[in-house]
């Protein structure tokens, strides 16, 4: 009853914080929404401060709101346990003759308890202070303080729906995804790690009752005249604390074996792990050894679910896996609620939740563990899951590739739905083609009408290809797993063999600048102050005219010159020079723009359009290109 009570209140205070994060996540959308009303960038600019601005006095009230909710709940639980853990052992105290004193005249325990309520309460207070959330820029997640939220972070946000380079259901969805992805933070500096607001919430509150529990047990055994110690027990307990809990041990051995004092060890990080005075004569064991042992046994047994194996304690970590990502989907159904986003959007967010409700309780079921929907349901916020008649409704919607079928693509193109095929593409990798396309086309609508089809084609050896000269983009058969395509293409990004700052989704972008060279190309556009350099192609131009401007030809020259210096001539320095060549190009954007000048083109485009934080050639190139496309228009 009493870790059932510690529970109840615990999550109680972590629920406050939960709130917290909403409050401020809908604040970020209630602003976004405000820029959705906006009409043109001058408006942009004369409401910017009005709609951005003002926010830290707002977020301050919010804190405050939260602490001042907590203190009360904290000090309410403080007192429950001195109860339990003080007043619990005064039959021991009167077995063997030993003064109690009431706590209220205990002045040391007094002492003891106020120091550890006040560090507990600093902690909560420290939690407010520094605050972020993890964000996606160009396949990177960097945490990012709430001012920078705001500051930066927000107002691209906002830029990106006033310019028209992405709709406003577009941008609401993609910030909400990523909010919710993250939750709100405490950002610990000196480290650099990072906690969920309410697991650290949680944890401030644990870790002062486990130091108070510790420091009265210690009390009680000096006055009891014992050295030993009963740890509690509790089922599914992490496999190095199963070794130890429920037995006695000396003042010694919980150092020594249960790694008091120890992160990892009893009452260290996420340790529920109370102990107690044993007073050997007097005390009764809760458990013998022989039915610890036997349990050990049992919850070391794995229970099979969907081709994976788990164990009790593996079950219970991943129980706690799904109630977070439901809390997550939670908040963005209600979010995107908030924002006013597309109701089919919000329905099929609706029905993605029903579904992790589903797995959850199926999971608890065949894991023999109770279903614990207290804890997803910790935001207070009431009913999420949709109708029977919503459920249906938006199955059909799934079933018909909605938010990534065809016809949307095909829209955004300029031509008919049958020249899309999505082949044997996940789920995933149509989103990245969708994606891919959507951004590429809001920057150059030229292509309008110009790329006619998307093919799977599963013979190509390579990601995709592009027919750049008939306007034809072709899909390989690494895009029937985006998972694996992700992976492969972040061990190749961090290989250099594609440009920094890009991930997975920059393989269709990649391809569309090979449809914007052909483009191009064909129209014998060379635009701006980009000399033709004799060439009959867009990509061979601007891969001069880049070149030219990073100071590759004088690099060249100097290594040049440095080779031939070391005695290298004839097919030695051409080979000393190639290899110089390759290693520029390779340092600057990427392995494979050294293939040819098409490859060049392409990659510097990946980079230029999806990269937070572009390297120099893939400025240049921007710059390059803008001229370019103002010849054109």
């Amino acid at each position: 009853m009493r870790n059932e009570y510690k529970e109840k209140i615990a999550s109680k205070i972590a629920a406050r914080y939960a709130d917290l994060e909403v409050r401020i996540m809908q604040d970020i959308v209630r602003r976004i929404k405000k820029t959705g009303e906006i009409t043109s960038t001058a408006d942009w600019q004369i409401n910017r401060l009005k709609i951005l601005g003002y926010s830290s006095e707002d977020i301050e009230n919010a804190l405050k709101d939260t602490l001042n909710a907590s203190y009360p709940e904290m000090f309410e639980l403080y007192d429950k346990v001195i109860d339990w853990e003080y007043v619990r052992n005064k039959d021991i105290y009167e077995q063997i003759n030993a003064e109690y004193i009431p706590f209220e005249e205990n002045e040391h325990l007094i002492q003891v308890t106020s120091a550890i309520k006040k560090q507990s309460l600093e902690d909560l207070e420290n939690i407010t202070r520094s605050l972020g959330f993890y964000l996606d820029y160009g396949g990177r997640k960097v945490l990012t303080p709430l001012s920078q939220v705001y500051s930066g972070y927000l107002d691209n946000a906002c830029m990106d729906i006033v310019t028209g380079a992405f709709d406003y259901n577009t941008v609401l969805r993609r910030v909400v995804t990523q909010l919710t992805n993250s939750g709100l933070r405490q950002i610990e500096y000196s480290s650099g790690y990072a906690n969920r607001i309410e697991v650290a919430a949680r944890r401030a509150v644990m870790t002062g009752l486990t130091q108070l529990s510790g420091k009265i047990a210690e009390y009680n055994a000096e006055k009891l005249g014992t050295e030993y110690f009963e740890v509690e027990w509790h089922a599914g307990a992490r496999p190095t604390h199963t070794i130890w809990q429920g037995r006695v041990w000396s003042q010694q051995q919980l150092y020594d074996v249960c790694g008091l004092g120890t992160v990892t060890g009893l009452c260290g990080a996420n340790c529920y792990h109370t102990y107690f005075p044993f007073v050997p004569g007097v005390s009764v064991r809760t458990y013998t050894d022989g039915w610890l042992d036997e349990q050990n046994r049992k919850e070391s047994e794995p229970t099979e679910f969907r081709g994976k194996e788990y164990t009790l304690y593996e079950a219970k970590q991943r129980q706690r896996q799904m109630e977070t990502a439901m809390r997550a989907q939670r908040e963005k159904v209600q979010l995107l609620q908030k924002g006013g986003a597309d109701p089919q959007e919000v329905m099929l967010q609706k029905a993605k939740y029903q579904g992790q409700l589903n797995e959850y309780a199926v999971f608890s079921r065949k894991m023999g563990l109770k279903e614990e929907r207290e804890r997803i349901y910790i935001d207070g916020r009431g009913r999420v899951a949709p109708s029977k008649d919503t459920l249906r409704t938006a199955q059909k919607i799934m079933n018909t590739d909605y938010l990534f079928e065809r016809g949307k693509i095909a829209n955004i193109m300029g031509v008919n739905k049958n020249a899309i095929d999505f082949g044997k593409m996940d789920e995933k990798s149509k989103k990245s083609v969708y994606n891919g396309i959507k951004k590429v086309f809001a920057q150059f609508p030229e292509l309008r009408g110009y790329t006619n089809k998307v093919l799977y084609d599963p013979d190509i050896k390579g990601y995709a290809m592009s027919k750049s000269m008939q306007g034809v983009l072709k899909i390989g058969s690494k895009f029937s797993n985006y998972k694996e395509l992700k992976r492969r293409y972040d061990r190749d990004v961090r290989m250099q063999f594609h440009p920094a700052g890009t991930n997975a989704d920059a393989i269709i972008i990649h391809e569309m600048g090979h449809q914007l060279d052909g483009y191009l190309t064909q129209r014998g556009v060379w635009g701006g102050n980009v000399s033709l350099y004799g060439t009959t192609r867009t990509s061979v131009a601007v891969k001069r005219e880049v070149l030219q401007q990073l100071g590759y030809f004088d690099y060249i020259r100097a290594e040049r010159a440095e080779w031939t210096r070391m005695g290298y001539k004839g097919r030695e320095l051409n080979e000393a020079l190639e290899f110089s060549k390759k290693e520029f190009i390779t340092k600057h954007i990427s392995e494979y723009a050294n293939k040819n000048e098409r490859e060049f083109f392409a990659e510097c485009f990946a980079e230029y359009l999806m990269s937070a934080r572009p390297r120099e050639a893939a400025k240049i190139f921007g710059e390059v290109l803008e001229k370019i496309m103002e010849g054109l228009r």
